[in-house]
């Protein structure tokens, strides 16, 4: 239905470019932006072709900047040097990220906490729930003499034992939606191809 009203006195005042200042807690809701290279054909090439990375849209959910997003380009694997240490890093968050969502302490390694962590697949992230504090990334120089803007990234994720964490609710498993591209097949909007879901259920490591 369409509203009579445009509504602008409940509308977002923070719209704009300028980042959420440093250290702002924020409940995050995690989304997969698939590629169809890779683990569990989730990743994206990189511009080059030497390595693959999982894609990922963070919403800010509630409060003050709700609605704000956060991106993250994890890199997983590659062919140059410091891919490894990209990957290592990439498998770091995530492993915290699944932390936050079960309670598990990092300092846990009792072995059904271990085969938690090793069962853990790439698809049950999506929705994944959670509360971190935010940093900010400065701008890198253009070539043309000028700086790209500044921008919010994740800078720590609250885990069992950090001052301020809570075990949030987490939602039903959410479909991925993948791009389906053919000839043959219907296109979405603006002649956009199709995209199909790829159904996801509730894996063990998820409460």
């Amino acid at each position: 239905m369409t509203p009579n009203r445009l509504g602008l006195d409940t509308a977002n005042r923070n719209f704009g470019f300028e980042p959420i200042p440093a250290g702002t807690q924020a409940v995050l809701v995690m989304k997969i932006r698939p590629g169809n290279i890779g683990l569990e054909g989730l990743l994206k090439p990189s511009s080059n072709d030497k390595s693959e990375a999982l894609d990922c849209e963070f919403t800010v959910l509630g409060g003050e900047y709700d609605g704000r997003k956060v991106f993250d380009w994890m890199t997983l694997d590659g062919k140059e040097t410091g891919h490894a240490t990209a990957g290592e890093f990439s498998r770091a968050k995530l492993r915290a990220i699944l932390e936050a969502v079960n309670g598990i302490d990092p300092n846990d390694n009792s072995p059904a906490t271990i085969s938690r962590r090793a069962s853990a697949s790439l698809t049950a992230f999506n929705g994944a729930t959670f509360l971190a504090e935010l940093a900010i990334e400065r701008g890198g120089k253009k070539s043309n003499g000028g700086a790209y803007p500044d921008k919010n990234k994740i800078g720590r994720i609250l885990r069992l034992g950090d001052q301020g964490y809570r075990k949030l609710e987490q939602p039903p498993p959410a479909p991925i939606e993948r791009s389906t591209p053919s000839a043959a097949a219907p296109s979405g909007a603006h002649g956009a191809p199709a995209t199909a879901p790829t159904a996801i259920k509730k894996p063990d490591w998820l409460p």
